[in-house]
């Protein structure tokens, strides 16, 4: 998943996306660093006193992480460019951006410059002419904190995170009991068609069946319960072990947060849920690489495997927005 912070210079793109980076646990990249590492430069702007960088050159940096299924902000005036799930472009107000700009000690031709593409919408225009899913949002009088706070309020109407617990209506209740994926009797079947990615187990009957067959998954979350009653078959494995807590009936930031964090640890990882780990699957399959899969149990029926693809990814943002639009 990339995500996208852009805007002209000046609107708070750099301080938010770091305030972002910490509250999502998304890794941030700065493009202009990225840039200056791989040495992605065209020339230099005499006029401007910069460096020109090689925008083909970045978006196939950016087209490798996303192909590798990575998670991560990227910020720069020139971010829409890129290949990104959102973008997210930040306004300021003509009168507010000339002060920053004199506090940033920018000239008068700098400091115009920038005042007339804001007035011009440029970012915003470019975004849409590309095709991206693009929004705005308004950074006049804010700081820092609260811009990103703004950013991660819209990922969660956009279904791309969690900023505030979402509570399951009761109307999609009966929708989330129904199999996402292929549903499998047993797990012979299963393991058969879990070939060629790692394996997410979410619940602990599940994770516990895999790997008492021979098949340890690679991350593995659990809240101690099976059918939510207290169960004493544990998963012998020596692994980092992340906990977070979720209440029953709804996504928390801090579940989310922390299957985002196995998915870049090295495996095999265990994620310990104090509470209910059942809606795990949603930022499993939406924060997980291509071709990986998704494993859980199903009362009385078996276990259902999804493979992370775009198709899947799109289903569970869907039922991630529809959750989001609820509350």
């Amino acid at each position: 998943m990339i995500v996208a912070i852009s805007g002209t210079p000046g609107t708070g793109k750099t301080s938010s996306a770091r305030m972002l980076s910490e509250i999502t646990g998304m890794e941030l990249i700065s493009l202009n660093e990225l840039a200056d590492r791989k040495g992605l430069h065209k020339g230099y702007d005499d006029e401007r006193y910069c460096k020109i960088v090689d925008l083909k050159g970045i978006v196939t940096e950016i087209k490798k992480l996303k192909d590798a299924g990575r998670n991560v902000l990227i910020e720069a005036h020139y971010a829409h460019e890129m290949p990104a799930d959102l973008v997210i472009v930040l306004r300021t107000n003509p009168g507010e951006m000339r002060k920053r700009g004199r506090e940033k000690g920018w000239g008068f031709e700098k400091t115009e410059e920038n005042v007339l593409a804001e007035i011009m919408e440029e970012c915003k225009i470019e975004s849409l002419v590309k095709g991206r899913n693009t929004r705005e949002l308004d950074t006049t009088g804010k700081t820092a904190k609260e811009s990103a706070e703004m950013m991660a309020r819209l990922l969660q109407h956009e279904g791309l995170f969690v900023y505030d617990r979402m509570k399951i209506p009761d109307k999609m209740r009966e929708e989330l009991r129904q199999p996402y994926g292929k549903l499998f009797e047993g797990i012979k079947q299963a393991s058969a068609h879990m070939k060629g990615g790692d394996i997410i187990a979410v619940g602990d009957e599940a994770g516990f069946t895999l790997h008492s067959s021979g098949t340890t998954p690679a991350i593995m979350i659990v809240d101690g319960k099976i059918r939510r009653k207290r169960t004493e078959k544990r998963i012998d494995v020596e692994c980092e072990t992340i906990r977070a807590k979720n209440e029953t009936g709804y996504v928390t930031r801090d579940m989310w947060v922390a299957v985002g964090k196995a998915i870049k640890t090295e495996k095999p990882v265990k994620v310990e849920i104090e509470g209910e780990e059942d809606m795990a699957v949603l930022p499993a399959v939406l924060l997980g690489k291509d071709s990986d899969f998704v494993v859980y149990g199903l009362f009385d029926r078996g276990l259902c495997v999804v493979k992370i693809n775009e198709e899947t990814r799109k289903t569970f943002r869907n039922t991630a927005k529809k959750i989001a639009s609820s509350q």
